[in-house]
């Protein structure tokens, strides 16, 4: 067992693992947030389980007080000055160094990063006071503190309780010459978003020194000074500073650190130091304004280290540690904004302001319409693609607009859409039809998603919501694949405002010939572009991530049938099929719970039938079925761009209720119109087909499309807004 077994947003990046590694298997690298992970050589890992048994959130100590003596304390008054609270850190590494001994603590380097650093000489402690924003590189100093140990010399190790209990847990038993002390700790960004800040407000070739928590403006945890190479000093307050406010916020923390096994007691040091926060509530004498420490004696070891720095303290006073608990984080959970995921996901490719700013006001760079919540798997799955190539490859910011009906019920279950989009996106407030214009102040520009979204039946209801009349002339509009479905039949009023709105979009694509000709010819839009279903923008590896989640295991062979329609004529095909092939079929319809036996009724099934319909099967399952079919019988357009994606051997039978010219827009450039069946007897009479399929030459068909689709996408997010209307007038 390794330390694979943990999941890597619970990792804290202590670095044990790294440490105890006897064949250096291990290697502490940055993801894409920029925060240290361990990853292991699987040709050079020997499976000693070394690391796991080291990893101290699977093995978290508890070995010290739930109820330590809690204190405030001063140190003098110059050395409050130079600390970032009371002092207390300095009293301490000074009396170890005294004692002949060495001091491990954080230091932010010339170079503006920040690692753990070990000392012997009281010139070395100054770098180690004040709080750095930053989380550490501890490198391989467990290594070297178990050296010094073992040589009888005093250690004191500095750090955050995470990588005490890594410390304490490498060196696997208690040394008497070890003082342990940890900080009260609120998470911190990497040391990628730490030096982008940097990059982008100053220069880093700008910057000569940099520090946290100054008290020049005060005793507060909220102020900085940068000082410039020409001899500037630059204040900056939480109050217009990104980054302090993604700092205490949370927005930028790991997962681990907003529900840290860490934080409450017992404790992980012999000694825990931070600031005494809300100290005046209790005595308003004890906050004199050059910083109070809160310490807490978590043992007999550490309570004999403070006695001997007594003498140099100039106030202390004991606080019931409950006191203590109300204003300062004792508690294992504390919440951050929710815009952290789209933060996590603009900060690869934007710049730190924006990120920071979009995500803690609730901005977005896109705004996604259309019908993600429709209670089908082909909506989920065109949905899930698009926003996973925004977020995840495109990385921008992206909120899932909820425009409903008013009145409309919203429906949680285990096959709900709304399941996978609460664990998936990022959603807006519900609004209706006339509300929707309140969303301008959100997103910067707007996809209309690949659906029959301008099926005049279907956008009615709904007005002009999916052609973006609520959108103002500054915010960019886009449509992705979006399609009529079947010939426009809305009034003449209708067409005349909705032709008006689509000449305001700034990029217009569709997903099949139809829609492509009425956005031309009945429209007046020009430049439309041709483009792929979304979902065939999505990796396949993605879609078999998703089809693990399902839990459900591979055993007999199967043909899958995937049924929009069902009717008995359909029922009885698939008992002759499954008879002369001699293979099960599993059969998946696709309507709400509710319908779910009047559709079953409706294929009049035999008893003891070997056609067996699957109940209540949710987008993971519909997935795992698909990945695992033998082949694939389809009336569905999604159901068909599937059985592509997986490169299963199919037959479609046509749907001309839901849209017949998608289907021949979908398969006519891939060269797999063979496929495609107007009636059931013609499935039947072509059915050895479905026992193969060459995809050679449909795939290099399709990488092309694929290529030439995602790059339309890209260069219309990424571009600068700008409307039809104004590119066709010249």
């Amino acid at each position: 067992m390794t330390i694979d077994i943990l999941p890597k947003n619970r990792c804290s990046g202590c670095a044990a693992c790294f440490n105890v590694c006897p064949v250096n298997a291990i290697t502490m690298t940055e993801n894409e947030m920029g925060f240290f992970e361990p990853v292991i050589d699987k040709n050079i890992c020997v499976e000693c389980g070394k690391c796991e048994k080291v990893c101290p959130v699977l093995h978290v100590s508890h070995d010290n007080a739930t109820e330590p003596d809690c204190l405030a304390v001063w140190a003098e008054d110059s050395l409050r000055l130079d600390s970032s609270s009371g002092g207390v850190f300095s009293l301490l590494a000074e009396y170890i160094l005294s004692k002949g001994g060495y001091v491990c603590g954080a230091v932010l380097d010339d170079n503006f990063f920040v690692s753990h650093k070990i000392v012997n000489e009281v010139s070395g402690v100054k770098s180690m006071r004040r709080s750095k924003y930053v989380m550490s590189w501890i490198g391989d100093n467990y290594k070297k503190i178990k050296d010094l140990l073992d040589e009888d010399k005093l250690v004191l190790f500095s750090g955050c309780p995470c990588q005490v209990n890594g410390l304490k847990n490498f060196l696997g038993k208690t040394y008497v010459n070890l003082l342990l002390v940890d900080i009260v700790c609120h998470g911190a960004p990497s040391q990628k978003i730490f030096r982008k800040y940097l990059e982008e407000t100053y220069g880093i070739e700008n910057l000569a020194g940099f520090k946290f928590r100054t008290k020049r403006y005060g005793y507060n945890c909220f102020t900085q000074i940068a000082t410039l190479k020409n001899g500037e000093e630059v204040g900056r307050d939480y109050s217009f500073d990104y980054y302090e406010k993604v700092m205490h916020t949370g927005l930028a923390s790991k997962d681990i650190c907003l529900d840290c096994p860490f934080a409450p007691a017992p404790r992980q040091g012999d000694i825990t130091i931070g600031d005494f926060w809300g100290i005046a509530k209790y005595d308003e004498k004890l906050n004199d304004g050059l910083g109070t420490s809160l310490v807490l004696l978590n043992n007999s070891w550490g309570k004999e280290i403070f006695s001997k720095i007594q003498k140099r303290i100039k106030m202390l006073k004991r606080i019931p540690f409950d006191f203590a608990k109300q204003n300062n984080r004792f508690g294992r959970k504390i919440n951050a904004p929710n815009g952290r995921r789209w933060f996590n996901t603009m900060i690869k490719s934007q710049s730190f302001e924006k990120s920071a700013k979009y995500a803690l006001k609730r901005r977005f760079n896109i705004g996604v319409i259309g019908l993600w919540y429709g209670r089908n798997y082909g909506s989920m799955v065109t949905y899930y693609a698009l926003n996973y190539v925004l977020t995840k490859e495109m990385n921008q910011s992206v909120l899932m607009i909820e425009n409903c009906l008013r009145g409309k019920e919203v429906e949680i279950s285990k096959t709900s859409p709304r399941k996978i989009a609460q664990e998936f996106y990022d959603i807006s407030a519900r609004r209706n039809v006339d509300e929707m214009s309140s969303l301008n102040f959100y997103c910067d520009s707007y996809i209309v998603g690949s659906d029959q979204l301008w099926n005049a039946n279907l956008s009615r209801p709904y007005k002009q919501t999916y052609f973006l009349g609520f959108a103002d002339d500054n915010n960019k509009k886009i449509s992705y694949g979006t399609s009529f479905g079947i010939p426009y039949t809305g009034t003449e009023q209708e067409k005349l405002i909705s032709s008006y709105n689509l000449r305001r979009f700034d990029y217009v694509s569709v997903r099949d010939d139809m829609s492509k000709e009425i956005c031309e010819k009945d429209f007046g839009v020009k430049n439309v572009a041709m483009v792929c279903d979304p979902t065939f923008l999505c990796p396949v590896e993605e879609y078999s991530r998703l089809a693990k989640k399902s839990n459900l295991k591979y055993g007999e062979k199967y043909i899958l049938a995937y049924i929009l329609d069902p009717t008995a004529e359909t029922g009885a095909l698939l008992e002759r099929i499954s008879r002369d092939q001699n293979v099960k079929i599993y059969v998946i319809l696709d309507e709400p719970p509710h319908l779910w036996e009047q559709n079953l009724n409706k294929l009049s099934l035999k008893e003891n039938s070997t056609v067996e319909v699957k109940r209540e099967v949710d987008l993971f399952e519909w997935l795992w079925y698909y990945e695992h079919a033998q082949s694939v019988i389809t009336d569905s357009f999604h159901g068909t761009i599937f059985s592509i994606i997986f490169k299963k051997p199919f037959v479609t039978k046509i749907n001309k209720r839901r849209g017949a010219q998608r289907f021949v827009s979908l398969l006519q450039p891939l060269e797999l119109m063979d496929r495609l069946f107007s009636d059931l007897q013609e499935i039947e009479a072509h059915i050895n087909i479905i026992n193969e399929l060459d995809y050679t030459v449909p795939y290099e068909k399709l990488d092309k499309i694929k290529e030439y689709s995602y790059n339309w996408l890209k260069t219309a997010v990424d571009a600068k807004n700008y409307n039809v209307g104004d590119i066709d007038n010249g």
